[in-house]
This record gives C-alpha cells, structure tokens and sequence, in this order.
C-alpha cells in the first residue's frame, strides 16, 4: 500500500512538474484557506527558520497536496526537515521547487487538513534581505508575481487566496510590518533581544502580496476614521522627505472610498523599502521604491496607483494572469481619473496621451492582445498592454456610458468579485448588466483580437451651386480607412476647422476598412482633427497618395 502511494505520488509530481512554469499554473483539487508562517530571521546570517502551518480544504479525494517551494541548491533555497499532519509525520517529497505531501489517509470525508511544515533556508529570491541605501539591514517581502515560494510553502498563484498570519521574530531594534491587523508584539520568552510579532489578515489575499518588512522605521500614525488607521513607515533619515511625500495619502484614499466602495482590508501602511519595483501593492501595507522618497512630493500617482490596487488586483483579482489587466489596466486608468479631479481636465487628457503613445511604441514591437494568454513569462506582462492599453480600454468604456455609469460599473463590479477572482467576461457580464448594453463586439475587437486602429482621413471638396438661393456651397466627401489588417468598430469624432475661424465636432460610425461621409456646407472647411476630445485608441497613418 505504501509502495503503490509512493508510486502514485511520483507519477502526479511528474505531470505537475512538466506543466509548472508556463503560465498556465497546474490546478489541484484543493484550496489553502490559510497560512499561519512563524518566522524567525536574525542579524547573524541570511538563514531563516520557518515553522508553518498550512490550512487546507479538498474538493475531491487526493492523494498528494502540493504546495510551491524552492529546493535548496548548494547555496540558498530551503530544506524541508519534517511534515506534521495532526502531530504525527508525514511522508513527503521536495524536488524541482514543489513540495508535495503525501496524504494520509486519503482525503475522503475528511475535506480538511492542517499540515505542519518545518523548513529552514537562505532566501533565494521573494524575501529580500540585504543592506538599505544607508547601509542598514532590512528584510522585505517582494512576492510579485510568482516569488513568494522563495521563502514560505504556498500555493503561488493569485487564483488561490488564503488568510494569513505572520508571526515574525526579529532582533527587538527594528520595527516590522506585515499585512493584516497587529495582534501583538510580545518579548521572545527564551531570548529577551528578540521580539515576537503577531499580524493576521481578516480577509484572504494572493501570495503575491503576503509579505513582512523587517526595517529601522520612523513610524507615523493618523487616525483616518474611527476604526481605520492609516501609517508611514520611512527609514529615520528619510523621516522629512516622507512627510512631504505622503502628504496625499488620506485625500487619495479618501477620492477612492468615495467612488469604489469602502477599503477592503484592516489598515494601509505606506513602507519605504527595497522593492524591486516603483511600488509594490501589497495587501494592507504597499511598498514604495526606497529612492522614490525625495521629499518632492512628485509620488501622488504613484500613491494613487498602488491604492487602487488594494480594491483590483488585492481584494479583486484576476483568476488568470492573462487578464493582468484587471489589476494594472484598472490601477492605470483609475490613477487617471484621480489626475483628473485633482489637476484638471487637461492634465488628465496629457496623461491619455501619453498612455496612448506607450500602448502604440509596445504595439510595433509585439502585438500580443490584452488578454494575453501568448506571453509564457509571467514578468514580461507587465507591460504597456496590459497598463495603458487596459486603462485605456475602460476609458473608451466611460466614453461610451457616461461618468456616472461608469463608477456604478466599477462599484457593480467590485462588489461581485471583491475577496474572490474575475475573468474578462466576469467583468464585461457586469458592464453589460449595469448598462443594458451590448458589448459583445467591444469585446472582441479590443479583448481577444491584437492591435488598434490606424487611421488614415482623405476629404474631397467641390463647389456646388445652390440653384433656389442662387448661392455657391461646399460639398465635402470624407474617407475615413482603417490602415491595419484587423478591422474595429468604434465611434470617431472629427473636429472640422472652417475658415471664418469656427469648428465643429461630427460623430462617425467606423464599422468596416473604409467608410465615407458626405457634408454640405456654405462653410470652406480649412483642416480636420480626428479625435479631437482624447476618446479613442488609436494611431494615425500615413493618407493615401
């Protein structure tokens, strides 16, 4: 019986092992509601050792549960010391960065288990611990998007949230943050220079933004409402040049409450750190790029993006990586609209541009459509696609239904997805339930198909004669050609310049490769502008000669 488990367990981690990479993450029938890491991490050496506790519920009898973690390769990675399921061992294998757990008895009305792990390791990646830019030592967590198993055993893909409780040791002179609530911090009982400390989350998250930081901090507290609190966390040196960056913080939070619904998790820290990235918007406690802190107070969109995210791509989350516009889409275009109300109109319509110019610079290099299930490296999508196209995308959607609808779309749509995942369709269900509108063919020309529309304008005058006023007119034929070979359809404005120094803004429907308007006018039509309001995405072409 043993040997045919054995058997059994090496033949599923085969077939586990060969698809584990790609972009498609191997599903099991099971489902981690929580984790529960006891982490302890020294001054001494980048050693950690870890006792975790991992909550499981099967949907179907399996024999084997596995879980993501990185081997040990000679110089970092993690070893595995033992597997406990109710106190006693558990046979298990740790190979090729998987853990799998031999479940025994098979998980057959019994649909929960809670095994315990013991590992211990030099972080190979995810867990960061290293030297600030004042040569002082931290450790932060930097998961995004598949580099949380670098440091604790999970399932590490963000169709699969879960609770979380840290329980973090560390030498007592620093300060540590993590996601969640701060249930304690106790001196360690069997060393008095270390100081344990408690964080859990009340709600579950992806891994990908699970973390600690681990930090000489200058801590800054403000009671934003009677329940919630809000927090700096800046290295002391950097202590002015926070206050002056995070001036904002409340009035964005604040802008966003307004118009998504309230903040879905039980605190936000905003931490200075050694992210890899800008910012990093981790659930409860987002990460800032530790050279982003100037003190010029140039990081409000910064703020605002990574504030976003803790309602779309935290709390909603994309059930696939190719819908990572879901996250970043929404958390660019959203960014935008707070650059609208606090900057103005032409401010926002500056960023559009600009976004608009990424989206088409991306697009002649690679043509990849925004639910991008092509791109096989999960870090290559973060990308102007899945950014400015995705914000892009929602900004032709606010176009077409109006502001107000719009936010009730965006409301609609949180709440049916918040603490759970979504899909491009589970999205556009919502829009087209909310708008009594059909967006099948939006759908596909701007979800599933590549590119944008490349334009191109032709007018053609001729002088007529109006015979019952005896007066001469113009008569104008315009051509409007899609130059790309996937053919859009869309609403195009076009702004006509006259020459008594008036204009005017038409509407045309772009359903097929070329279209033609007539237009009669006692006016001689000096230049058009196509798109004169920012509304659609696309680029212009070469006219024909």
């Amino acid at each position: 019986m043993i040997l045919l488990r054995v058997l059994i367990l090496f033949c599923l981690f085969i077939c586990c092992f060969l698809s584990f990479g790609q972009q498609k993450y191997p599903k099991q029938p099971a489902d981690i509601l929580k984790y529960i890491i006891d982490i302890h991490v020294n001054d001494e050496s980048n050693k950690i050792k870890v006792i975790e506790n991992v909550h499981a519920q099967f949907t179907t009898s399996i024999d084997t549960l596995y879980l993501d973690l990185t081997n040990f390769n000679g110089n970092s990675g993690m070893n595995v010391s033992r597997v406990l399921e109710q106190g006693n061992p558990v046979p298990f294998f740790h190979k090729n960065n998987r853990l799998g757990i031999l479940v025994v008895p098979p998980a057959k009305n019994t649909p929960y288990f809670d095994f315990q792990i013991e590992y211990e390791g030099i972080p190979t990646d995810g867990l960061i611990i290293g030297k600030n830019k004042f040569n002082e030592r931290t450790f932060f967590g930097d998961n995004w998007p598949q580099r949380a198993h670098n440091w604790f055993a999970c399932v590490d893909h963000p169709s699969d949230k879960a609770d979380v409780r840290f329980k973090i040791t560390a030498p007592s002179h620093y300060q540590v943050i993590a996601n969640g609530r701060h249930i304690e911090s106790l001196p360690d009982v069997n060393n008095p220079s270390l100081t344990r400390h408690t964080f859990e989350t009340s709600k579950p998250i992806p891994t990908k933004v699970m973390v600690i930081g681990i930090a000489n901090f200058e801590i800054e507290k403000t009671k934003y409402s009677k329940n919630f609190e809000t927090s700096t966390w800046v290295y002391p040196k950097d202590k002015l040049n926070g206050r002056k960056d995070f001036y904002l913080k409340d009035s964005i939070l604040n802008f966003y409450e307004k118009n998504i619904g309230l903040f879905p998790f039980e605190k936000l820290a905003h931490v200075q750190s050694t992210t890899m990235y800008g910012g990093m918007e981790n659930a409860s406690c987002i990460f800032y790029d530790e050279n982003s802190i100037k003190g010029d107070r140039k990081i409000n969109d910064l703020i605002a993006h990574e504030v976003v995210h803790q309602w779309f791509g935290n709390s909603a989350s994309e059930k696939e990586w190719s819908d990572l516009w879901l996250s970043e889409g929404f958390a660019t275009y959203l960014t935008n609209l707070y650059i609208e109300e606090s900057l103005g109109k032409k401010a926002f319509q500056e960023q559009l541009i600009k976004d608009r110019k990424k989206v088409i610079a991306f697009a002649q290099k690679t043509l990849p459509p925004l639910k991008d299930t092509l791109t096989q490296n999960v870090q290559d999508l973060l990308n102007p696609n899945a950014y400015q196209k995705g914000g892009w995308i929602l900004h032709m959607i606010r176009e077409q239904i109006g502001k107000d609808l719009f936010w009730k779309v965006i409301q609609k749509y949180y709440e049916a997805y918040q603490y759970s995942n979504a899909s491009s369709k589970d999205f556009f269900k919502v829009l087209e339930k909310t708008t009594q509108k059909d967006f099948s063919q939006f759908y596909k020309d701007w979800i599933t198909q590549p590119g944008h529309p490349i334009l191109s304008s032709m007018i053609n005058e001729n002088l007529i004669i109006d015979t019952i006023t005896n007066t001469t007119k113009f008569q104008y034929t315009i051509e409007i050609k899609q130059q790309q070979k996937i053919q859009f359809h869309f609403p195009l404005e076009i702004k006509f310049f006259f020459d008594d120094n008036t204009d005017e803004i038409l509407t045309f429907d772009v359903n097929n490769s070329i279209i033609t308007q007539n237009l009669v006018s006692s006016k001689k039509i000096k230049q058009l502008k196509l798109d004169p309001n920012c509304k659609l995405l696309f680029d212009e072409g070469k006219p024909p000669k």
